[in-house]
């Protein structure tokens, strides 16, 4: 990354409570999305099914914005508008691939849950942002929630997942790379939605004409269709990418990412009633210091009073 690219990064505005307001529901969006993906494995739809839902949609609805704004793209650097991409379709089918293998609560502990981790080291190693103590004491116990969250499961290799903690891995380093892709681009939140969801359809549509993908979509009936509407098509398609882009610019990279760890914690709770999933106690401890870390990170609740030092 180039000099140029680091000043772009412009470091982090200092928030307000719009954009806590937008990070808050993008967080509760993102666990309809993942609960959606794990009960598609239940239903007759395939991944590729939520893809065509997620970023048709709003590809549909705001196509016309990408020609009134074809100016405002043509002058972001390739590279950055790449970066924004990589969180649509690579994101999406790595996040439905460890999904078949592992459980919602294990996806919202490594994907939102580690993303703040990769979104952080890439803004201090790569654009030399400072590291606040609070950021990195905060950061340091999300890791440990992860860990208290997913348990025996790290090293049960007869559970088979392990396929699908490296897929979720794999996803949340594309949503460091799309975070930080729309921070250093600087489009408007609704633009950059705009050409996440048209760039990923048109890679789908190709997909499904060389039949590389299938679906299932015209087999399978609105009453059992609507939920996964409401919740890739409407949900995280349009409202989540809006509010995520106002988040962005509003609250900065690092400490939107780290919000967002409240995500496993919240999806690991609705599972239990809505996917029959359970909670052990460690799985308990792991919520709890899940987001007592992201109170800190988030810089909502500081160590110390004042100005904290920064690790260079």
């Amino acid at each position: 990354m180039s000099r140029q690219d680091a000043e772009h990064y412009r470091g982090e505005p200092t928030g307000d409570m719009a954009g806590y307001g937008a990070m808050a529901l993008t967080v509760l969006i993102w666990v309809a999305f993942l609960l959606s993906l794990r009960a598609e494995g239940n239903s007759g739809l395939t991944p590729s099914d939520l893809a065509l839902m997620r970023f048709g949609t709003p590809a549909l609805l705001l196509l016309p914005l990408l020609w009134l704004q074809r100016k405002a793209l043509a002058a972001v650097r390739l590279r950055h508008l790449l970066m924004i991409l990589l969180g649509g379709l690579p994101f999406f089918y790595l996040v439905s691939l460890g999904s078949q293998y592992a459980p919602a609560a294990h996806a919202g502990a490594l994907v939102p849950g580690t993303a703040p981790l990769f979104v952080t080291a890439m803004a201090v190693l790569v654009f030399g942002e400072p590291l606040p103590r609070y950021r990195l004491c905060g950061l340091l116990v999300i890791m440990a929630g992860v860990a208290a969250l997913l348990g025996s499961s790290l090293s049960d290799l007869d559970s088979g997942y392990w396929r699908g903690h490296l897929a979720f891995l794999a996803a949340s380093l594309l949503w460091a790379f799309y975070t930080l892709g729309l921070r250093v681009a600087g489009l408007p939140a609704m633009t950059a939605t705009a050409l996440l969801c048209a760039g990923s359809m048109l890679g789908l549509l190709l997909m499904l004409g060389g039949g590389l993908v299938q679906s299932q979509l015209s087999a399978v009936s609105w009453q059992e269709l609507w939920p996964f509407f409401l919740a890739q098509g409407v949900g995280a398609g349009v409202v989540g990418g809006i509010t995520y882009g106002i988040s962005i610019n509003r609250l900065g990279a690092e400490k939107t990412a780290a919000i967002g760890s409240f995500t496993p914690a919240l999806a690991a709770i609705a599972a239990i009633p809505l996917l029959a999933e359970t909670l052990s106690a460690a799985s308990i401890a792991g919520v709890i210091l899940i987001m007592a870390g992201v109170f800190v990170a988030s810089g909502v609740v500081k160590l110390k009073a004042g100005r904290q030092p920064e690790i260079a």
